[in-house]
């Protein structure tokens, strides 16, 4: 793209119209007309040098220091180092050029540099969609010697970064994971009972334990009650299917149902991972399907944030019954499925076949994301005809969405109904509770 390298500063606009005065008063005093044009040749010589000089001064050299990685919706920093190659003091402007969805600020910055000096800046950007983020041009001015033009040098500076979703409630829910402080993050554990428990370890009868767990073998030999301990079984598979069509694009509050579904996903993985169990990621309802096997252990979240940090929602209604037939291609072994959408009442004979296929091999869980802006609605007043209306027919909504549920727990199928904000303890808790129920 071709543009103009070079512009008149304020100071050589001032004296271009001092020269335009000066010439309206030489047409009416000619004994004025010597000295218009004695300011003409010096203001255009004058110009001109300053221009030539400034042309020679070369372009600084820049380099940018961004991160690796960056978290949507929270400020990083980035560095800049400008360095003056030339022989002569500088007034540089600098300007960053960043795409959009991404919040800007300590831009643009004015600059003093020495003579084959260099100088830092920082400022801070705030990612609002997840994927790769580029950053390729960086524009600076530079004024010239006289302070008569502004030259610019679009540089070409190549950086990039990923951005993952927001996972602050995992980094909090690590600090507080431990055995006494699992509630406060409004995460619960249930004690296992009855069968299906892996042995752990004997130890001594403590009050509240049932009789059925104590060894009497155990017991005799030490002569005092010996009871069994038993953990929740390990290595249980849980595959999140994740609905990717154009419903997943509602907004409540900053983030979409979209990504509120991820952070949940990081959640529940966080979690399961810490369990000894394996978590993995299936996608439908767009072109970019993706299949992430099951993984093991907390250090492999990783992989799940690198196979997740790019996925957008598409145009694409959603497809239960090819959604699920993907996954059972990839997943024969029984696992508890998890499939997270936001469900119409239309949706009932596709998203029945699927769930039908889907349990001849999984445990399935079907999650669906309600939209608060409805509720908002319903808490406005009616005045006129036309708010009865939209009353009336968000009432209708709302009723046959609910059915669709009603139908899919008849049918013997956990179905969750749930705005968006408790998603990710109420998934959570979910597994928590099949899983110490002995249902997985």
């Amino acid at each position: 793209m071709k543009y103009i390298r070079f512009s008149p500063s304020i100071r050589l606009l001032q004296g271009t119209v001092v020269l335009l005065f000066l010439g309206l008063a030489a047409s009416i005093w000619p004994e004025l007309e010597f000295f218009w044009l004695i300011f003409s040749a010096v203001l255009v010589v004058t110009a001109l040098f300053d221009l030539w000089r400034l042309r020679r001064i070369p372009a600084p050299v820049i380099q940018r220091n961004i991160a690796g990685a960056f978290s949507v919706g929270a400020n990083h920093e980035v560095k800049l180092t400008i360095t003056n190659e030339s022989d002569r003091n500088l007034q540089i402007d600098v300007y960053d050029h960043f795409p959009e969805k991404l919040l800007v600020s300590g831009l643009p910055r004015r600059l003093f540099i020495d003579a084959n000096e260099f100088a830092e800046i920082t400022y801070f950007i705030k990612p609002l969609q997840r994927g790769f983020l580029r950053l390729e041009h960086t524009e600076c001015l530079i004024l010239s010697v006289f302070k008569f033009w502004r030259y610019k040098h679009m540089l070409e500076i190549h950086s990039e970064a990923k951005v993952y979703p927001d996972y602050a409630s995992v980094i909090e829910y690590a600090l507080l994971a431990t055995e006494n402080h699992l509630s406060m993050m409004g995460i619960l554990k249930h004690r296992r009972r009855g069968q299906g428990m892996d042995f752990h370890q004997l130890r001594e009868f403590r009050e509240g334990d049932s009789i059925k767990q104590i060894d009497w073998k155990a017991s005799s030999r030490v002569r005092k009650m010996i009871a069994r301990e038993y953990q929740d079984e390990r290595d249980q598979q849980i595959i999140v299917m994740m609905d990717c069509g154009h419903r997943m694009l509602a907004h409540d509050g900053e983030l979409s149902h979209f990504d509120h579904s991820l952070n949940a996903l990081l959640l529940l993985a966080y979690v399961a991972l810490r369990q000894g169990d394996s978590v993995g990621v299936s996608t439908f309802s767009h072109n970019d399907r993706r299949w992430i096997k099951p993984v093991k252990g907390v250090a492999n979240i990783n992989v799940l944030l690198n196979g997740i940090f790019d996925l957008q929602p598409g145009a694409s209604a959603p497809d239960y019954s090819s959604g699920a037939r993907d996954l059972i291609l990839h997943q024969r072994k029984r696992s508890l499925v998890l499939v997270l959408s936001n469900l119409r009442d239309d949706d009932h004979d596709d998203l029945h076949s699927a769930v039908q296929l889907l349990k001849k091999y999984h445990k399935v869980v079907v999650v669906s994301l309600q939209e608060q802006a409805i509720f908002d609605r319903l808490e406005q007043p009616v005045i006129n005809l036309q708010d009865a209306l939209t009353v009336a027919s968000t009432h209708a909504y709302l009723s046959s969405r609910e059915h669709l549920v009603k139908q899919l727990r008849n049918s013997g199928v956990n179905t969750l109904d749930v705005l968006p904000e408790n998603l990710a303890l109420l998934l959570t808790n979910t597994y928590l509770d099949l899983k110490s129920s002995g249902q997985i």
